[in-house]
């Protein structure tokens, strides 16, 4: 389950076993193994923005989306895959507030990313 070559040594099996039952930790009725991550600085590269993420068991990859807004200003979307909503939930609680550059002042804000096929299950 936990198989990512890239993974953090400290982050090892053992460990989410310790942290499975932690209330904290819980994946909550509205989670997704989706991330979206706002305050990425609209200069990162994918690479830049995978390093951040990649340690974590369950990565499965970045997608950066470039937008502009009807004034010409652009900015970023980011979305982090992982393999379940469990992985998902410990690395929004880990790396909320994760500061991207030295002069970031607030940090990453991450969120479960909206599912439109869950929402549209809610709603029926």
């Amino acid at each position: 389950m936990f198989n990512n070559q890239y993974a953090n040594p400290m982050f090892n099996n053992q460990y989410f076993e310790l942290i499975r039952d932690n209330q904290q930790f819980q994946p909550q009725k509205d989670s997704t193994h989706s991330l979206y991550v706002d305050g990425i600085p609209n200069d990162a590269q994918e690479r830049e923005v995978a390093h951040i993420f990649r340690p974590y068991p369950g990565f499965q990859r970045v997608r950066l989306i470039k937008k502009q807004t009807q004034k010409g200003r652009e900015y970023l979307l980011c979305f982090v895959d992982f393999d379940d909503a469990f992985q998902a939930t410990i690395v929004m609680q880990t790396l909320q507030g994760y500061r991207f550059d030295k002069n970031d002042k607030t940090g990453l804000k991450i969120y479960f990313a909206n599912n439109p096929k869950q929402e549209k299950q809610n709603k029926k």
